[in-house]
C-alpha cells in the first residue's frame, strides 16, 4: 500500500489519488473554464507569513517534486511556475483544462498496450516567448521515467502503468501505457503533472543520463533474475521430493545432495542480484543528483506566476504578465519567513502580513476552520459476532452527535464527518447518515426503536432521560464487554477525548463499554495484523480520487470486511479511467458501506487559514486555502 505522509504531496496534486494510510498525527466534469472567478478589487501584492529560514535559492524544478526539495515553503514560492494539463478548480474540485483544449481522449487499446492522447491550447507561450508543444510534455514524462524519480514525480508518473510518451505534433501529446489506467492514475496523476521546457533542459538532461545504468548492467540484472527465478523453481521441486522421502523414512543422497548444492545457486544468485541491484540504484540516484544541482537560473517557466526578486529574505513573485490561466487581482506574491508562531502572529496583527501559511498555535479572532483529509473512523472487528450485525453499528453511528462531537467535545479543531467519501465530486449528496439533526431524545428514541426491531431488549430500557441498562443479544444473552483501542492523551488529544465520548454513548445504551488506551503502532497492527481487537479509533489521510474505498474493502480486504460484494466493481474500477462510469462504481460502494457501516465516519482534524482583508471564492474548502499555498490567482483584496 502506497504511503503518503506528506500534506505538501496531497495538496499539489489538488487531492489527487493515493491509497489510505493509517494516519498518526460527481464526477461529473463541468464546463471548462481556465480563469479563476473575478473581482472588481485589486492591490498590487499579497503578502504571506511562514515559519522558518527562507530558501536560499530557488529549488530546480527536479529537486522541487522530489524528496529533498518537497518542502512547503519550496512549493508555496516555486510550484506555481509551472504549467499542467488539467487541475482540480479549487472552488468545487471539478476536473477541469489548464494547458490542454479540451478534455483527454478516451483510453484505448493500443497494441499490446494502451494509450490515450490530449489536445494543447495554442496561445500558451513559455516567458521566453517560445511555443508551449507536445514536445515538452513528452519531454517531461520521458525525463522522470528514465530517471525513475520516485516521491512526487513518481506518483505522477507511474512506472508501473506508464510506458512513455511521444508529441504526435506541435498540439497533441499521445501516452502509451503498459497497462490500462485508472482514473487515479490519469485524470488524477498524469494530466496534473507539472510540465518542463524542453529545449531549456534537454541538454543538461542528456548529459547526466551518461551516468545512469548502460544496457550491460540492465542486461546482467535480467539475466540473474532469470537464473534465480529457475533456480528457485528447481529448489522448490527439490524440497518437495526431499520432504517426501523423510517423511516416508526413505533415503536418497543424489536428490540431497542436489538439494544442498541448488540450496547453495540460489543463496549465490540473490546475492549477485542483490549487488547488481545496489549498483543500479547508486547510479540512478547519483544521476538524479546531477540534475538536482543544476541552478534554474534563466529558466523559461509558463505559470500563473514567475520568479521577480528576493531580498532581505523576502521572496517575490509576480502575476505573469501573459495572464495565460486568468488575471489575479493581484500583481505581487510576497513571502516573508519569522522565526516562530509569535514572531509571525505579531507581524499579522500589525498588518504587516495579509495571510499567515503556517500553522500557528493561538488562533486570531476571525480565523475559518476547514475540513482536512485527515480523516478519523470508528473500525469495528468483523470477526467478532457480537459487533458485527449492523444493526448494532448503525444504533451507535446514531447515538454520536457529530456536530457535538467536533465543536463541543474536541473544542472546534475537528469538523464532522458522516461520509466515507470526502470530495464533493465524488461523494454521492443523497447518502446521509438517518439521525443527522436529530436532538438527544430523537436520538434515543429511533436507536431503542431500531435495537427492538432488531430483537434486541433490555433490562431497563434507555430514554431521552435515563440510560439504559442490561443490553441484551438477540440469542438472549447479555450483551458482552466491548473494548475500544484508542491513542493516549499525549499521543492523540483529539482520537482520546473523541474515544471517551463514543464510550458514554455507549454506555448510554447499556452497553458494557471501555477504551483502552494503546500506541498508534499497536492500533495499526492490531487492525491489519493480529485483528484481536473490539473497535479501534484509527485515522486515514484520505485522497481526493476515493482509491482508499477499495484498499480497504476490495480484493486484498487488509481489515477482514465479511462482505465479497465490492470485489468485481474494485477489479474494474482498478482499469476504469471514464469518470462518470468510475463514479458510478464509487456510488455503488459507499451506499453500501454507508448501510453496513464496517466504519463509522467520526470528523476529520481541523485545517484552519488565518487571513484577513482578503476574499476568495468560497470561505471554506477541505484543507483550507492554506492548503493550496494561499491560493493567490484566486485571492482578492478587500477593503
Amino acid at each position: 500500500m502506497r504511503r503518503f505522509t506528506r500534506l505538501g504531496f496531497f495538496l499539489i496534486l489538488l487531492f489527487a489519488s493515493c491509497a489510505p494510510q493509517p494516519d498518526s498525527d460527481t464526477v461529473g466534469v463541468s464546463t471548462p473554464t481556465v480563469s479563476p472567478p473575478q473581482a472588481p478589487a485589486h492591490a498590487d501584492e499579497i503578502r504571506f507569513g511562514l515559519i522558518g529560514e527562507p530558501p536560499l535559492s530557488q529549488v530546480n524544478v527536479w529537486e522541487l517534486f522530489d524528496e529533498t526539495g518537497s518542502t512547503y515553503a519550496n512549493r508555496a514560492l516555486f510550484s506555481g511556475y509551472y504549467p499542467r494539463l488539467y487541475h482540480l478548480a479549487p472552488v468545487n474540485s471539478s476536473f477541469q483544462p489548464l494547458a490542454a483544449d479540451g478534455l483527454p481522449s478516451e483510453v484505448i487499446q493500443d497494441g499490446e498496450g494502451y494509450s490515450a492522447t490530449v489536445k494543447l491550447r495554442a496561445d500558451l507561450k513559455w516567458t521566453d516567448g517560445s511555443p508551449f508543444t507536445a514536445e515538452d510534455v513528452a519531454f517531461t514524462a520521458n525525463t522522470i521515467l528514465n530517471y525513475e524519480f520516485g516521491y512526487d514525480w513518481g506518483a505522477y508518473y507511474p512506472l508501473d502503468y506508464l510506458d512513455h510518451a511521444e508529441a504526435v505534433d506541435k498540439s497533441t501529446v499521445k501516452f502509451i501505457f503498459k497497462q490500462k489506467p485508472n482514473a487515479g492514475v490519469w485524470q488524477y496523476g498524469i494530466l496534473q503533472a507539472p510540465i518542463v521546457q524542453k529545449s531549456f533542459w534537454e541538454s543538461t538532461v542528456q548529459k547526466a543520463s551518461d551516468g545512469l545504468p548502460d544496457e550491460t548492467l540492465r542486461s546482467k540484472i535480467a539475466e540473474t533474475r532469470s537464473k534465480l527465478e529457475a533456480a528457485q523453481a528447481d529448489l522448490d521441486n527439490l524440497n518437495a521430493q526431499v520432504t517426501s522421502l523423510r517423511v516416508n523414512g526413505q533415503q536418497n543422497r543424489k536428490v540431497e545432495g542436489d538439494y544442498t548444492r541448488m540450496q547453495g545457486e540460489v543463496v549465490y544468485l540473490q546475492s549477485t542480484l542483490d549487488s547488481l541491484l545496489e549498483d543500479y540504484a547508486a547510479q540512478v540516484k547519483s544521476a538524479q543528483g546531477v540534475l538536482h544541482d543544476v541552478a534554474a537560473d534563466g529558466e523559461p517557466t509558463l505559470g500563473a506566476w514567475m520568479p521577480d526578486s528576493k531580498k532581505d529574505g523576502v521572496w517575490v513573485n509576480k502575476a505573469s504578465p501573459d495572464f495565460p490561466f486568468g488575471v489575479p487581482n493581484f500583481d505581487r506574491a510576497s513571502y516573508h519567513f519569522f522565526e516562530d508562531g509569535n514572531e509571525v502572529s505579531t507581524a499579522f496583527q500589525n498588518g504587516d502580513v495579509d495571510f499567515i501559511l503556517s500553522p500557528v498555535m493561538k488562533l486570531p479572532e476571525g480565523a475559518i476552520h476547514n475540513p482536512s483529509s485527515s480523516a478519523r473512523f470508528l473500525v469495528f472487528n468483523p470477526l467478532n459476532g457480537y459487533i458485527a450485525d449492523p444493526a448494532f453499528r448503525s444504533a451507535l453511528s446514531c447515538m454520536i452527535d457529530r456536530d457535538f462531537l467536533a465543536s463541543e467535545v474536541l473544542q472546534d479543531n475537528a469538523m464532522p464527518l458522516d461520509s466515507f467519501v470526502l470530495s464533493i465530486q465524488w461523494h454521492d449528496l443523497n447518502l446521509k447518515s438517518p439521525c443527522n439533526g436529530m436532538d438527544k431524545s430523537a436520538r434515543v428514541t429511533s436507536v431503542v426503536k431500531l435495537l427492538k426491531d432488531a430483537g434486541y431488549s433490555w433490562g431497563r430500557e434507555p430514554d431521552s432521560q435515563s440510560t439504559g441498562q442490561n443490553l441484551v443479544m438477540l440469542n438472549g444473552e447479555a450483551f458482552p464487554r466491548v473494548v475500544l483501542l484508542a491513542p493516549s492523551q499525549e499521543e492523540d488529544a483529539l482520537r482520546y477525548a473523541a474515544a471517551k465520548y463514543v464510550a458514554e454513548q455507549a454506555q448510554y445504551l447499556g452497553i458494557p463499554f471501555a477504551v483502552r488506551e494503546a500506541s498508534l503502532d499497536e492500533i495499526v497492527y492490531a487492525a491489519y495484523s493480529s485483528q484481536k481487537y473490539d473497535m479501534a479509533l484509527m485515522g486515514w489521510r484520505l485522497s481526493e480520487y476515493p482509491a482508499y474505498l477499495c484498499e480497504w474493502f476490495g480484493e486484498k480486504n487488509p481489515l477482514l470486511y465479511n462482505s465479497d460484494r465490492f470485489g468485481t466493481v474494485c477489479q474494474a474500477l482498478e482499469k476504469e479511467s471514464n469518470l462518470e462510469v468510475a463514479h458510478q462504481a464509487v456510488s455503488q460502494i459507499e451506499s453500501a458501506l454507508m448501510s453496513e457501516l464496517p466504519f463509522v465516519p467520526l470528523f476529520t482534524v481541523t485545517q484552519t487559514d488565518v487571513h484577513r482583508h482578503l476574499s476568495y471564492p468560497v470561505p471554506s474548502i477541505p484543507n483550507g486555502w492554506a492548503g493550496l499555498y494561499g491560493a493567490p490567482s484566486y485571492a482578492a483584496p478587500m477593503p
